[in-house]
């Protein structure tokens, strides 16, 4: 019987005491602690309170009648004493759970996460409160799309008094967007309503834009008339929004009668298509409507061309002018870049149109080019080119559309060259040639 004892001291270490009266309370403890961890879980304080179930069919039970097998059994109700003083969820993650996981728009969720937001009431936080919160707004999202038409009911009247207020949110705004989405036309008839007059500020808002446009998706066309009536008279001001300018886009893409845009487009061109914003609305306008109403605003952008190929915005509207232009309009623009061929290639933007222009020339402007190129002039203008940063590129894609007599000038020209009159660059086009060959 001391032997063990003895062994039982040198186990536990510090948990026992030389007295063995000591020894005793804490054999009867344990006891008492496995007793109660067997007793029926009646409340959420029980479940916090109680230990975990040894669920071990081979467990036996303090004391051992086997001295060697002590400390096996007396570990599990250690560790279990310990997990009493921690957290409910830190007690819950001990347990080996299988794993689920919600999806989410930028990723997933834990279980435990979805757990403490279904476990809120509304006495702690209202439906409006919780579409504001990130984690909650994607459960009630959820929830409204596989929910039954008293559930939608219930999230819809939870939320109605702060339409605006969620919409201009940047996670309630998704909630609004999905009910927009999966409601029937009532619904959207009262959304509507009430966002109707406040459309404009909505517009002009990073999230309260994109209910706008969600609107304009779903609701009826008498409803967009009205929605559009509202934006018509600050329609130049929404072009030059970085918000609106969305709002605006969407507009053209699902309005058949939006003609007033390209009136807006017309009259203030220069501005427009020289603008970081506005040139994408020049561009949705050429995109969309058919060329016998863009008649007018081609006229218009015609003697523009020279000088938005060199603008950082606007060469996006001459390389679209270029591909799917009027004749008249390409015609123009093939005449200046020949004439300029040397400074439009050495220019950050002017380089694209004139690669675009190159790309969809005909063999009697390759051939005007070429001959521009191999004029002997000091210094040479084709050695001016391929050293360039932006000109050798246009070279690149100039040399695909020479023929083989053509091509074979400009080796001749390029042989005539010493090696330390190339760039970098120039050395490059020099790689392209070399590549280009021996495929």
């Amino acid at each position: 019987m001391q032997e063990t004892e003895q062994s039982e001291k040198d186990m536990i270490g510090s948990l026992l005491d030389d007295d063995e009266s000591e020894c005793s309370e804490f054999r009867s403890s344990i006891t008492k602690s496995q007793q109660h961890s067997q007793s029926p879980v009646k409340s959420i304080k029980d479940l916090k309170e109680s230990p975990v179930l040894n669920e071990d069919p081979t467990y036996q039970e303090f004391p051992s009648a086997d001295p060697s097998n002590f400390y096996i059994t007396v570990q599990p109700t250690f560790i279990q004493q310990r997990q009493h003083s921690l957290s409910h969820e830190f007690h819950s993650y001990m347990l080996p759970q299988q794993p689920i996981y919600y999806p989410c728009q930028d990723g997933y969720f834990s279980q435990k996460r979805t757990k403490k937001l279904q476990l809120q009431t509304e006495i702690d936080s209202s439906i409006s409160q919780q579409c504001q919160d990130q984690y909650a707004s994607l459960i009630i999202q959820q929830s409204f799309i596989q929910g039954n038409e008293y559930q939608r009911e219930k999230i819809f009247k939870g939320l109605v008094d702060d339409l605006l207020l969620l919409s201009k949110h940047k996670f309630g705004n998704y909630v609004i967007q999905k009910i927009i989405e999966n409601s029937n036309q009532n619904t959207r008839t009262l959304i509507f309503e009430q966002l109707n007059s406040h459309v404009l500020e909505m517009s002009q808002d990073k999230f309260g834009c994109r209910v706008v446009q969600k609107l304009l998706e779903f609701i009826q066309n008498q409803q967009k008339v009205q929605l559009i009536s509202q934006l018509k008279p600050y329609a130049l001001k929404l072009i030059f929004d970085q918000c609106g300018n969305h709002v605006i886009q969407k507009i053209i893409d699902l309005v058949t009668d939006a003609e007033f845009i390209i009136d807006l487009v017309k009259n203030n061109v220069e501005k427009v298509v020289s603008h970081p914003y506005g040139c994408r609305i020049a561009q949705k306008c050429l995109e969309i409507f058919p060329n016998d109403k863009l008649q007018e605003l081609y006229i218009s952008l015609i003697p523009l061309c020279e000088r938005l190929s060199f603008c950082q915005y606007g060469n996006y509207i001459v390389q679209h002018m270029i591909n799917q232009g009027p004749p008249k309009g390409f015609e123009v623009i093939g005449k200046f870049i020949k004439q300029r061929i040397i400074e439009v290639s050495q220019d950050k933007y002017g380089s694209n149109v004139a690669q675009r222009y190159i790309t969809l020339a005909q063999d009697d402007d390759i051939a005007s080019i070429c001959k521009i190129l191999m004029n002997q002039t000091i210094p040479p203008m084709l050695l001016i080119l391929i050293n360039n940063s932006f000109g050798n590129y246009v070279m690149q894609n100039f040399y695909l559309k020479c023929n083989e007599k053509q091509k074979e000038q400009i080796q001749i020209q390029l042989s005539k060259y010493e090696e330390h009159q190339f760039t970098q660059f120039g050395r490059h086009f020099l790689q392209y040639l070399a590549r280009f060959h021996a495929c």
